[in-house]
Parts: C-alpha cells; structure tokens; sequence
C-alpha cells in the first residue's frame, strides 16, 4: 500500500490548524500511520534528534519528490542554525545537483545510489558527459569544487582522487588528462594541479598507463606541460621527478624510433621492458623482422639507418642489451629477409672466414671503422637463418633453396657444420634423382637418416648397382652421424637385401665381401641370406658368407646358422678345407696312411667327410684370433698384413733378389729347442689322397680344390710357390677360380697374365729344334684359344686397374667400380675429366679417350666448351689455351657438329655486353667453317664487323638482345643512342635485319633517338631534362635540326610522339604543342621547296620502307594543328574541367585522338556504350576536324551491334567487363532521351530495327531476347507484332522450365481464346507447386483476360481452385496463404479480380476450412458485401459460454484479461495482420459483440507508438454506437491510467462524462471531472482510495506520453496546474515541493 507523501501530510496538518485551531488535532492519523514519527513530536528535541531530522527529511524529500534543491535548501538551512553532522549530506546533495542540474546524469538517480557511490566513481559521472570543446570548463565547475569537498572531508584525498582519475583516463585515451595538464602549467596564474611535484608524478604515470600505440605526440605534449629543471623549489623529490621527466624522453625517443619503422609500441612497453635484456631482444628482432617485410623492400641506406637507430635505441634506454647484440640481431634479419641483396649486405656485417678476423677494421664509406659480427657468431646467423629457408622451402627448386645457399656461402672456409647444411641441399638433389619426393624439411628432421637410403631403394628398385652414388648419398646425410663405418655398413646391408630382392647374387656377393673385409658385425643376416640362396651356385663364397655370419650372429641363431652351413657342406662333392683344427693338427702322415688303409672308402669320400666336418673349423678362423701357429699352418700369419697383395711374398732366402719384397713371418722364425714340423690340413690331405692313388687301381685323387687352396694360401707369402700349384693344376682355366678370389691388384693381375702365357708358351715351345716355331705359325691350335682369351682378358684389367689407380689418385670423386662397369658413366667421366684446367688431368682424359674409344672430337669440344662457361678465364687467355692445345685442328673436321655445340652451349652462357667474347665466338664460326651453316639473318663475319664497331661506340650495347630474331633491334638500341655515337651506329644500322626480315635504316635510328633527346635530354645537346615551356621548345628546336635525316613517315612518328603522346598531353600544354606543329609545319614545306640531295642507297632504301611523302606529312601535320585548335572550343574544355573522371578521359582520349576516324569512332562508340547523351556524342563529331562521314546514328548502331555481338557470346569489348543488358538500357536510356528531347538524331524505329533480327533468331537463347524486348518496352511503345513477340517469348520461356517437352508457337498465344485454351491445357496437367508457380507467372506475362472470360471462367479463379483441390492436408495452410498472396500481387494492375470473383475465392477457402484466408480477403477488398460476410464469418465464431447476457461486454473484457472467460479465437483465424485489417476497414464497432474484440483493443493498444490508428475517433464511433463503457475503457488504457481505476464501475462512470468533455476541448475537461471523481473515492474507506487518488493525480498531472501528447487527449499545461491545485485545495493541501518539478517548470 503506497503512503500519502511526508510534505502533503505535513502541510495538511498545519493548514488545518490555522483554519480550525479550536478542532481536534487532526495529525493523529499521520503518527497511526507512522509511529516512527513519534519521537519528534516534542515541543523542544535534542540536537542529536534535530540532527537526525533534518537528514531523514531531506533524504524523503530527495526520495519522494526528487527535489534535490529543496533537501539541499534544508540541510544547509540546517548548517546555518549550527546542526552538527550535516557536512557530509550537505556535500552528497551538492554532488547531486550538479549531476541532476547541469552535468545533464540520469535523471533517475538517487541520493541513496550516490550515497553507496565511492568518490572516484561520483567524480567520473561528473565528467562522464562533457564534451571535449567544454571540458576544461566542466573541470574547473564541476570537478575542482568536487575535489575541494573531499579534501574538507578528508584531507590528501583530493590529490589522489585526481591521480586516480586522470590514470583511468590516460589507461585509454590521453586526449582529456592532456587537457588537465595545459591548464596546470608552471606559468598559468590558476591551474588546476597547482603541485609541480604532483603534476610531473601524475603525467608521467598517466604517460606510462596509456595502453594505446598511437598517443605519441599526445606525450610530447603532456611533456611540455612540466615544468623545467630548476624551475620553483628544489626538494629531493623534485630531483628525482625531473630525473623520471629525463628518462620519459629518452623512453618517448625510442617510441618515435618504433612508430617511424612502423612498429608502434604503448609507451609502457618501452618502460617494462627496459630492464629485461630478453623482452629488448625481442623488440629488436620483431624491429628489424618488421622492416624486412615492407613493400616494396627497404634500400641499403633504409637498413643502415635502422642500425643507427637501433644503437640509438640501445644507448638511450636499453643498455640492458649489448651493442654486439644489436648488430647481430640487425644481421640476422638482414639474412632472414628473403632478399639477396640484403643477405649480400649481411655478409658485409660479419666475419666470414677465420682468417678475416686477424684483417685489419674495413672501413665505410663515412670513414668510420665497420664493425664486424664475430667468427663465431657469424656462423651461428648463418646456419639459422639457411635452416629457416631450408626448412620452408618446398622442394630443390624453390627460392627459399637458393637464399639458404647464398648464406652458406657466405662463410667462405667451410667449417663442419656449414658443410654439413651445404651437403644436406646437395643431398636433395639426390634424393630427387632417385625420385624420391620429400620436403626439405622432413629429410632435416628425419632422426632415422638411413630411411632415406631405403626410400631413395624403394623409389628406385636397380639403384643398388648405384652403391657409390648411395654412399655419398649416405655421406651427405650423415647417415650414423660422424662413424663412415657403420655408415658404409648400414647402406650395404640395404644394397644387398636389394639386390637379393632381385636374384642378383653377383652384386650382393660383391657388397657382401665389402661388409665381410670391413668386420661389420651387424651384416650376418644378409650374409647367412646370401649364403642360403639356392640360386647361387658359387658354394665357396656362400661357405665363406656362413662362417662370417657363424662369427657374428647372436647367440639364438647359431643353431640355425650351423645346420644351414653344415648342409651347405654336403652339397658340395669334393669340398678341401681351408683350414686345420688343434686335432687334425695332431695327425701325422702314418697315422692319416693307417686309417685309410683300415677303411674301404675312397678318396672322395675320405674328403667328403672332412669336408661335412669343416663348417664349424672354418668357423673358428673368423671366430678366435688368428695367433703364432693356431689353425692358419705355415700360411696364416702372412695374408694379414699383404691380403692385398701389394708386395711380391717370398722365402727368406729370394729377399736379397727382389725389390721391396714381403717376407712372412714364419719364415723367419728359428726356435732351437722345439722343432716341431707344421703343416696345413690341405698339404697332409693332398699328400694322404696321393698315397692313397697309389694304393688304388686306377682312380684319380680329385686335387684341383686341394691344389686352389694351397695356392690361395701361399699367394700372399710365397707366389712363385703359388705359381708352382697353379701350374699343377689338371684343367688350366681352373685357376681362374682363384685369381677371381684375390683382391685386385696391379701384382695378382700381373701373376694371372704370366699364368697364361707361361701355358700358352709350354704348349707351343717345340720339341725338336729343326722344327718351325709354333709362335710363328699363322694358324695356332684351337685349344689354345680360351688361354689367349684369358690372356687378353686379364691384360685388359691390369690396364683398366692401372687406369683406375690413376683416377683414384686425382681424387675427383670417380667411382672407379663404377667406370670399370658402366660405359656411359666412363664416357661421361672421361669427358668431365676434359673440364679441367691442370695439365695432368687434362691430359689422363685424352689418354682415358683413346683407351675406351671415346672421341677426341668430343673431348676437344667438351674442353672447349668448359673454356668458354665455367673455366672463369678470359677472353684472351682462352684464345692463347686453344692455340696452345691446337683444340680446332680438330675442331675443325667436323664443321655442323661444332656448330650444333657452340650455338647450343656456348653461345647461351655469353652475356650481350661482352662484347669481346661474342666478337671470339664469331670468330670461332667463321674460321671452323660455320658461315653457311643455320638459317640466321646475320652471317658471322657480318658479326665481326659489327662487334668491332660497336666494342668503340657503343660499349653498354646488349648485342644479344640486338641480334634476337624475336626483339626489335630499336629497343636494344635505344639505351645507347647518344649525339655522339648516333652517327656511327646510323652507319652499322642497314646490316641489321629487323625481326620482318627487313634490314633496318638510319631513319628509324634517328626516329628513337629523337624521342630520347627531347624526353630526357642530352649530356652535350640539351644537358638536363626540359621542365617549362621554352626549355621544351629549345629541346624541339634541336631535333628539328635532325629532321633531315628522317623520311616522312619517320618525321610523322617523331612529331606525334612529341605532340599527341600520353606523355605530351600530360606534360606540355596545348600552346606548346601548336607551337611544335607549326615548327614541323615550317620544316616540311623547306624540306617540299627545296629538296636535300641523298644518296642513291637512302632513296633505294626510303622508297622501299615507305609510301609516304612529304606532301602526305605535311597533310598530316596540318590536320594536327587544325587538332589542336579544336582543344579551346567549349565542349571540350568543359570535358576536361569536368569533376567526373569519366568525362576527363573523354577529353584526353579525344586529345590523343588527333582527330583520326577510327580513334574517334572508337571513342564515340565508347561514350554511346557509357550511356551519355547523343548530344554529347554529336558534340564531339562536330568540334572534330573533319570530314568523318560519321553521324550519331551510325555510332549508336555499332554500339548497338556490339552489344548484340556481346550476347551473342562473342569477344566485343564493351569498355570494361560489364552485362551487355545492362548496357544496351544505357543505350536505349540515352536514346529515350534524345528522343523526348526532340532530337532527331536516332528514333526508336531505328532501335527495333537493328534489334529485332536478334530478338526473332531463335538460336539464341529465349531470355536474353526477352530482355531487350522488355528494356524496349520499358522506353518506347512496342508495335503490335513486337508486343506479340515479346510475349510469345515469355511464354516459351515459361514453358521451356517446366514443361520442355510442350512446344509452343506463336499461334498458341496469338489471341485470347488459344491463350486460354493453352492455360486450360497446362492446368490440367499440373500438380506440384513449382507449375502453380509458373502457372501464375504466364498469367501475370499475358495481358488481362476480357469480361466474359473474368466473370464467367475467371484463370485466377480456377487456378487457385485447382491448387486448393489438389492439394494435401499437410500444405493445405500454405496454399491458402500462396492464394491469398496470388490476390494481393494483383492489385493495382489490369489484372486485378472483380468482387465477384474475390467472393468466389473465399467461398472456395471457407470450403477448404480456411476461414484466416478467407478473412483477409473479403476485408481487404473496398466491397461493402463483402466486409459484411466477413463480418458474418467473424459473428460465426464460437461465442465465450460462461458470459452472461446481462453482463456488459466491459465486464466480459476486464474477466477474459483476468483469465476466467477462454474464447476459442486462436492462430488458425487470427493474427496480426487480419486484427490491422478490422481497424482499416473501421469494423470496430462492429466486432464488440464478438469474441474478436479482445484481441483487437489489445493489437490496437500495443500498436500505439506507431500511430497507425486514432484512439480518439475510435473511442467517439464506440460511443456513438452505444457502447460508451468500451470507449472509456479504451481512452483510459490507451493513456495509461493505472489499471486500479479501471476496474471500478465509478472510474467508467467518470471517464464516460470526460469522453463527452473530450469532443471540445482535448483533455482540458478533465480540471472539472477530476475533483468529482476524487469526491467520490473519499466516499469510501481511505485507505483503500490513498493509492488510488495519488495515481489518478499523479498520472493526470505528470507530462503526457508521446502518444497522448501526438493525438492531443491529454491536458494541457495549465490545465494540468489548474487540476493540481483544486485537487490539493479538494485534500486541504496546496501545491508544494511533492509537485513534479517538470509541471512546477510548466
């Protein structure tokens, strides 16, 4: 229950005591009502209750009547009386004023919010809302008083509430605290921080707050605003300040650093970061980084002052970072700027050698000492920044490639870990030839580097025949780090596994070997594969590959491994061991004899047992060390130490005969107290099986393994032993088998030759002296040749093995297995060998040519070509090296080929300004024998003419570029044209071919070079480029001087260049151009009357390049001049003082013109397209200098063409990419125009004319013809056969969407009765929505049906009909509402449906249960009949059960908004949009009986704002009608009375009178109704009438709403007093401070 203000009780109270003092005292109520008031009711408080009064009075003032002037009145009235306590009150009130009052808060806010408010946050809503112009008057208003009360209240308060303020501010903004800062400078008589001290603190933290990037010159401001060093008292704390001020600056210095190279930083981030040698780092980098990616790039100079910069940077604030730091970071960027030229600048930051360090300091071009980055350091730049482009590149070829080697490259000595990243990019490109695909950036981050060497084996399944190019592969990658043995290991094993992959046992024993002669432990496996491999049949070699992996496998697989070797063993028929165990050691040859002579088995298999016992003895060798006498006989110490057979091995007692000789030790061993005979298994078993032949009849002991053992062993101690067991071999070709086994070397090669010879000779040596020598016989025996061929065959590969100790030892990276094996791979080595510039190499390649065939020819040339690309020598020194090596005595024999080569190879890599080389390339040609070869322009000798000319004249001349068949020889020219050498060159020019073929003349020399003079002046003729217009005249005048050296239509060329140029319509004006034509003018007509004598070549020559005369060229000159002179006419002045760029570049495009047809055509037919006015167009034809023969017609139709070409799909150019559609209604717009205008310029005729034949074609599609017909349509009137047309294409294309199958010609649309036949046709066959739709847009395409056709079988009507027939329950809602909307885009059009037919459709909706529909058509159609059937559909509507007859439809409103009455109006027939319809239609009065009217008061009550309606005029129809309880009802809610008076029958009572009062004056009756209606509710209990007479006061006195005061229901101003006051005398009260201050102010 609301309560009866304090102020009115009072004042009640008073009055009646004045008037009644002999009554009662009446206030008893108020203390009933408020027993806390009890306590004041004293004749004399205590000053605490006094106190506590004034403030709970002046709190209810400020709370009831929000009159904070009246509570502040009274709390300073209370001050002046002398009550304590107020002070604080006081100064809250104060605050509030100045918000309320003049600081424009909120009007809502109270003193109690305030009062809950800390200081800082009542001193921001006091500046939250001044403007920046007002401010500093605000500050010192509203701001420094405020300041003032809180240091009264608490003293220092004031300084820190500005400091917190200000802070807050600058954290986002230092506009304002700037501001605070320039009214408290030193020098100001009142300033606002009158505080030095405190005005440098505050700034500077406000300076060092600020979070923004771009307040930089706000600082500097802020900074001129402090007070200078030694101004005012000097304290400790005023030192200390200035010292902060001192190093603001430099931190200010460094913020001005950054913002200039674009990197804005808030200043605190240069404070916090000052100390932090990390964060200045940082800043550093993203500094120089930032720099590095401007574009365009930065110049070296940019970069140099970055440097300066940052040392400044450095020096001023972050001294926590070394200078040496600085330089390093500036280098790093520099090298990680993607720039060649800045990595070429890094390198001359840095020490790139060892050795460079101990140089003395570079010094720069300023004559200050460089300083250098440190070796180290260098280093450490380097390899980063080549592993960021490394590692982003994509591939070999990426760019980011080249800039990683450019910086490796930088560090000149190569140490480790710069070859190491060298060797990685190199290792790319093998990758890539193996074919393996992979980012850079994988192969550096693969730990796994042998993956790799597998993925490069994958990729290329044969590579393992490759095992060098592999090794290096693995090398560069560094496979297994810094170990090459287990480097080499690893990549073996991947080649054998490989090549046992493909069977190829060869190739996998020859690495094998490899692995078993380097004791690489982890090789077993694919050793005991390879030895397992039923496909090899060498059972020796597989013997020797089992033992190896015996000795090295693990523990697990011994098992294994032993049955394997043992049964390998058994294979083998006649198997010799290699060795001898401690036991069979023991045996003698008694013994041996004795145990064959007690057994019956033979020889064979004597051996074949020892043999299956062998594989655990040969295992042994490779298992214990191979010491004294164990197990290796007389034979074992030896191959140790010469296994390679480098050294001939000998008994002792030969040493003193053979030179460098190699004696085993065994043989020089003597003990004297044991003798102690040993012997190897292989002798005791050959000397047991002869012994045992002997005893045997007739079988022969298999000696040859025994024999080839022995031999094997003794080779490398003893040879001529050795020999001696191959000579005793039964089958010569059988010591193949062991020459195959020994290491190839120049001796075991020698011995095997000897072997055979020494056969061959036994076999030829005579055996009686009389007899011919066999040696000279010319047929030898058969059986001799397989000797001679392994003769030859082994003399073959000691020459090969020489040749390979020799390439071996030029260590040019030759794989030697591989040139002995692939005879391209020795082809191309032999031939890269000839790239050389040593003699020694040089010449082992000729003698490597002529062992293996290769050319001489060829190595010739290769050499040659190497001179001339890669040998870095000059020109003159490769002359003298190709006479000295007589290269073209050979050269010369094979002239195409030669030719072929140097045009290919050598010719590319000369550059066009070396011009010495090219004149010895020439030369070469010429002297081999080349001239007539090739179809070239210029003959060689031709060349060498011309080269030697220009080597003098032109020395900066790109020959090349001059010579190219694909470049016009002009434009190489043109660069090194000068008034000194014109003239020499002019000379050289008629052998030059032109790329037609043509040799060129003097006079297109002088053509360019003319255009070069005037433009860019001379050194020696016009020194420096003209700039005003009699230097541009002067320059003119000195090429006029040339001119006679021009032909006329070189002259024409000159002229338009200087006068009608992009570059002389921009730069010379108009006057100056007139004035050079008619100079040209002069020119010519001397040049008419008197002609100059030329030679016979030039007339030749000018008659055959041109057919134009001087009297042509003086024509043209002419016209040129005439040009100009229609620039002043006012059209065209007005073009180009136009402020549309579009009719500027008419002007310049007419400029450029010169008044040529085409260009004008061109530029005519642009203008027409741009859609300007004919006019314009016509304009422009006629200032032209003519005749043109053309007319605005004939413009507009080429634009029109054009546009037709442009749909038909052609190539026209419509100045720019735009629609042709679009265009072409510019077209037709521009002639609309000109044709309202009348302008008989072109007519619309003319239009359908040229646009018909396109719009009749039918190959072309339907809808860009109905286009041009519509934009037609649109400007002009069609003819009934266009209009014909135009539809029938409609229809087509309406058909073709839908219905593609149903052909339509013109007949089927040519009148009304077969259109409609055809709408019936298609009507019945369609059923889903898509043809409804296109039913309905072939109606809206056809012009509107006749009368008997609307009435009688309307198309509307059965379209919509059909739609509702066919349609399902599910989308039934839907239609009706495509129905409704059907209707409704009919409207205002012919098409629109008669009333009958409307009712037909609702008819039909109504049928369908859709009354919604149906409703909002029959209201929106203006047809009385049919708003009464809507009426009578909306009265059909189920009426509300529980509602009385006898109960007013007022009472039924109040009960359906309190929920007791449900109405069934729901969604299906009712919405927004049918309540908007009813208030339209002005059926109000009419739907009060209806269940309906809720829900239009309450749509017409929330659409208030909008004032679509007029409550005013409604409420009078209501009453007019009748219904006078609804019209108050509605006036009283539409106000916004509170809904307490409108729920008693009193209040409608008394808003029915003041509905009468209304009509005359707009809400002023309400001064008479008001007090009666206050009468009546005092009639009853008060209070229960307390809240009702304070609303009904109140909400009629306070200041109306916008809609009230709009739709004038509301009193007036003076009304409103009036009623206030006889309210009040009505309550004995009288207006006072409870009155709202908007009405006291009215």
């Amino acid at each position: 229950m609301g309560k009866i203000p304090v102020r009115m009780r009072e004042t009640v109270r008073v009055v009646r005591m004045v008037v009644e003092p002999s009554l009662q005292d009446e206030s008893e109520f108020l203390y009933a009502a408020q027993p806390e008031l009890l306590r004041y009711r004293s004749a004399q408080l205590a000053v605490e209750e006094a106190m506590d009064w004034y403030r709970t009075r002046a709190e209810e003032i400020e709370h009831y009547a929000r009159q904070v002037d009246c509570a502040l009145s009274l709390i300073r009235l209370g001050m002046e009386r002398s009550i304590p306590g107020l002070l604080v009150l006081c100064d809250n009130l104060v605050t509030l004023e100045t918000l309320v009052y003049e600081a424009g808060c909120d009007l809502t806010l109270t003193l109690k919010e305030l009062q809950q408010m800390k200081d800082i946050e009542k001193l921001r809503l006091l500046m939250k809302s001044c403007s920046e112009d007002k401010y500093v008057t605000s500050a010192y208003q509203w701001m420094v008083p405020f300041l003032h009360r809180c240091e009264k209240q608490s003293p220092g308060a004031a300084n820190e509430l500005l400091k917190e303020y200000l802070v807050t501010l600058a954290k986002g903004d230092l506009k304002f605290p700037l501001k605070i800062f320039q009214h408290s400078k030193p020098d100001l008589q009142q300033k606002i921080i009158p505080d030095q001290d405190q005005l440098m603190a505050v700034a500077l933290e406000c300076i060092y707050t600020c979070e923004r990037n771009d307040q930089l010159s706000l600082c500097y401001d802020i900074l001129e605003c402090l007070p200078q060093r030694g101004y005012g008292p000097r304290t400790e704390m005023t030192t200390t300040l200035h010292d902060k001020v001192d190093q603001l600056e430099q931190i200010l210095s460094v913020s001005e650093i950054l913002e200039k190279h674009g990197l804005e930083k808030p200043i605190s981030f240069v404070k916090n970061t000052q100390s932090s040698s990390e964060e200045a780092r940082q800043l550093m980098v993203r500094l120089t980084r930032h720099v590095g990616r401007k574009q365009p790039p930065v110049s070296e100079s940019h970069w140099r002052s970055l440097l300066q910069d940052m040392l400044t940077m450095q020096q001023n604030v972050y001294t926590c970072l070394d200078s040496d730091a600085c330089y390093e970071i500036f280098t790093e960027s520099l090298l990680c700027s993607s720039r060649l030229e800045n990595i070429h600048l890094a390198g001359q930051m840095m020490h790139c050698s060892a050795f460079s360090v101990n140089l003395p300091t570079s010094v720069t071009h300023k004559g200050k000492p460089q300083y250098k980055v440190s070796y180290e350091r260098s280093i450490d730049l380097v390899l980063a920044a080549s592993r960021e482009y490394f590692n982003s590149s994509t591939s070999l070829t990426d760019s980011c490639m080249d800039l990683a080697r450019c910086c490796l490259q930088l560090i000149t000595d190569r140490p480790a870990a710069i070859q190491e990243e060298l060797d990685l990019i190199q290792a790319l490109g093998c990758l890539e030839e193996f074919g393996v695909k992979i980012l850079p950036l994988q192969v550096r981050l693969c730990s796994d580097r042998i993956s790799l060497i597998k993925e490069c084996v994958s990729q290329s399944p044969t590579c393992y025949k490759q095992s060098a190019k592999l090794l290096g592969l693995a090398e560069l990658l560094r496979v297994a780090g810094e170990d090459p043995e287990e480097r080499r290991g690893q990549v073996l094993i991947l080649l054998v596994e490989q090549a046992l992959h493909f069977h190829d046992y060869k190739a996998a024993n020859m690495h094998c070997q490899e692995l078993m002669a380097t004791g690489y432990p982890k090789s077993w496996d694919v050793c005991s594969q390879l030895g397992q491999s039923e496909g090899y049949q060498d059972l020796a070699t597989r013997q020797e590959l089992m033992a190896f992996a015996l000795t090295h496998c693990p523990p697990g697989s011994i098992e294994l491994l032993l049955t394997a070797s043992s049964s390998l063993q058994t294979e083998e028929e006649v198997s010799v061991p290699g060795d001898s165990s401690p036991d069979l050691l023991q045996w003698t040859t008694a013994t041996t004899m004795k145990v064959l002579s007690n057994t019956t088995t033979t020889t064979r298999a004597v051996l074949q047992a020892v043999s299956d016992g062998q594989w655990w003895r040969k295992s042994l060798t490779y298992l214990r060390p191979l010491q004294g006498q164990e197990f290796g006989g007389a034979y074992r110490i030896g191959p140790i130490a010469n296994e390679n057979l480098e050294q001939q091995g000998c008994h002792t007692f030969y040493e003193s005969v053979i030179s460098n000789p190699f004696v085993a030790e065994s043989e020089v061993t003597y003990d004297t107290c044991r003798d102690i005979s040993v012997e190897s298994f292989a002798e005791v078993l050959l000397r047991t099986g002869k012994l045992a032949e002997a005893k045997t009849e007739g079988e022969v002991f298999p000696t040859t393994e025994v024999l080839l053992q022995l031999a094997s062993d003794a080779l490398p101690n003893d040879m001529t032993l050795a020999l001696a067991y191959l000579l005793a071999l039964p089958q010569v070709l059988d010591a193949n088998r062991c020459f195959e086994k020994q290491a190839p070397s120049a001796l075991s090669l020698q011995l095997a030759a000897y072997y055979y010879s020494l056969q061959i000779y036994g076999r030829l040596a005579p055996c009686f002296r009389d007899e011919c020598h066999p040696l000279y016989r010319e047929a030898w025996p058969e059986d001799l040749v397989s000797l001679t061929q392994q003769l030859h065959y082994y003399n073959e590969r000691l020459l090969d093995f020489t040749q390979a100790q020799i390439l071996q030892g030029l260590r040019k990276g030759v794989d030697v297995q591989r040139f002995t094996a692939d005879d391209q791979y020795k082809r191309e080595t032999i031939l890269g060998l000839a790239e050389t510039l040593e003699e020694n190499v040089y010449n082992i390649a000729l003698s490597l040519a002529q062992r293996y065939g290769v050319s001489r020819w060829e190595v010739f040339m290769t050499h040659l070509e190497f001179l001339f690309t890669d040998s870095g020598l000059s020109t003159a020194e490769i002359e003298n090296r190709a006479q000295t090596l007589q290269l073209f005595e050979t050269l010369k024999t094979e002239p195409e080929a030669f030719h072929q080569h140097m045009v290919k190879y050598v010719y590319p890599t000369i550059g066009g300004l070396d011009h010495e080389r090219l004149l010895y390339y020439f030369t070469l040609l010429e002297n081999c024998g080349c001239a007539d070869l090739g179809k070239y322009a210029i003959k060689p000798e031709t060349h060498i003419r011309l080269l030697k000319k220009f080597k003098v004249v032109a020395p900066g001349l790109n020959y090349k570029k001059l010579t190219d068949e694909n470049m016009s020889p002009l434009e190489a020219l043109e660069p090194v044209l000068s008034s000194q050498n014109i003239l020499s060159i002019s000379k050289l020019v008629p052998k030059i071919p032109e790329k037609d073929g043509r040799m060129l003349s003097p006079s297109c020399l002088y053509t360019i070079w003319l255009q070069k003079l005037f433009w860019n002046g001379d050194p020696h003729l016009v020194k420096q480029v003209p700039e005003s217009a009699p230097e541009w005249l002067h320059a003119y005048d000195v090429c006029v001087k040339y001119f006679d050296r021009l032909h006329p239509g070189d002259l024409i060329t000159v002229v338009d260049a200087v006068t009608f140029s992009p570059k002389a319509v921009t730069k010379l004006s108009v006057e100056t151009r007139e004035e050079m034509t008619r100079k040209a003018i002069k020119t010519v007509r001397h040049f008419i009357e008197k002609p100059r004598k030329r030679n016979s070549e030039e007339d030749i020559q000018g008659a055959s390049d041109s057919k134009v005369t001087y009297a042509d060229t003086l024509d043209h000159l002419e016209k040129s001049l005439a040009h100009l002179e229609t620039l002043s006419h006012s059209f065209i002045i007005s073009l180009k003082n136009s402020e549309q760029e579009t009719l500027q570049k008419y002007s310049n495009l007419y400029d450029l013109s010169r008044s040529d047809k085409g260009k004008l055509h061109d530029q005519a037919v642009a203008m027409c397209l741009d859609g300007q006015p004919l006019r314009m167009i016509q304009q422009l034809l006629e200032v032209a200098v003519g005749p043109l023969d053309l007319s605005p017609k004939d413009i507009v139709q080429n634009a029109v063409m054009k546009i037709i070409s442009a749909l038909r799909g052609g190539s026209a150019d419509l100045s720019g990419p735009r629609d042709p559609l679009q265009v072409l209604e510019g077209v037709v717009a521009a002639v609309h125009a000109s044709v309202d205008k009348g302008e008989e310029l072109v007519s619309s005729e003319d239009l359908l004319e040229w646009l018909r034949p396109f719009c009749a074609d039918e190959a072309w599609p339907v809808r860009p013809r109905i286009h041009v017909l519509q934009i037609l349509e649109q400007a002009f009137h069609l003819t009934e056969e266009d209009s014909k047309l135009l539809m029938f294409f409609r229809t087509e294309a309406i058909l073709k969407a839908v219905w593609p199958q149903r052909q339509v010609g013109l007949a089927d649309v040519e009148n009304e009765e077969s259109r409609c036949h055809l709408f019936m046709e298609l009507l019945e066959s369609s059923h889903h929505k898509a043809e409804f739709q296109h039913l309905l847009l072939l109606l809206q395409a056809w012009p509107p049906m006749k009368r008997e056709y609307v009435i009688s079988n309307n198309p509307w009507v059965r379209l919509a009909t059909v739609m509702l027939t066919r349609c399902t329950e599910e989308n039934k809602e839907g239609l009706g509402n495509e129905v409704v909307k059907i209707c409704r885009s009919l409207y205002n059009t012919k098409q629109m449906l008669p009333a009958e037919c409307v009712k037909e459709l609702c008819l039909l909706l109504l049928g369908q249960s859709l009354l919604l529909p149906c409703l909002k058509l029959l209201l929106e159609s203006q047809d009385e009949e049919l708003h009464a059937l809507a009426l009578g559909q909306i009265t059909a509507v189920e009426k509300p059960t529980s509602v009385t007859a006898e109960m007013p439809m007022s009472s039924v409103s109040f009960l359906s908004r309190r929920g007791a009455v449900q109405v069934k109006v729901n969604d299906a027939n009712c919405d927004q949009e049918l309540l908007s319809l009813l208030l339209d239609a002005k059926l109000l009065v009419q739907c009060v009986s209806t269940p309906f009217y809720p829900h239009v008061i309450g749509h017409l009550l929330a659409s208030l704002q909008q004032g679509h309606w007029d409550v005013e005029e409604l409420a009078r129809h209501l009453q007019e009608a009748g219904h006078e309880a609804e019209a108050g009802s509605l006036l009283l809610a539409a106000r916004g009375t509170h809904r307490a008076l409108r729920t008693f029958s009193t209040a409608l009572s008394a808003a029915r009178q003041w509905v009468n009062t209304c009509k005359s004056c707009h809400g002023n009756g309400l001064a008479l109704l008001c007090p009666r209606l206050i009468s009546s509710l005092l009639s009853v209990n008060h209070g229960a009438c307390q809240p009702a007479i304070q609303g009904l006061i109140f909400g009629l006195c306070l200041p109306p709403t916008p809609w009230a005061a709009q739709n004038s229901c509301f009193p007036c101003a003076p009304t409103r007093l009036q009623l206030l006051e006889d309210s009040s005398e009505l309550l004995n009260a009288r207006i006072d401070t409870d009155v709202p201050e908007s009405l006291c102010r009215s």
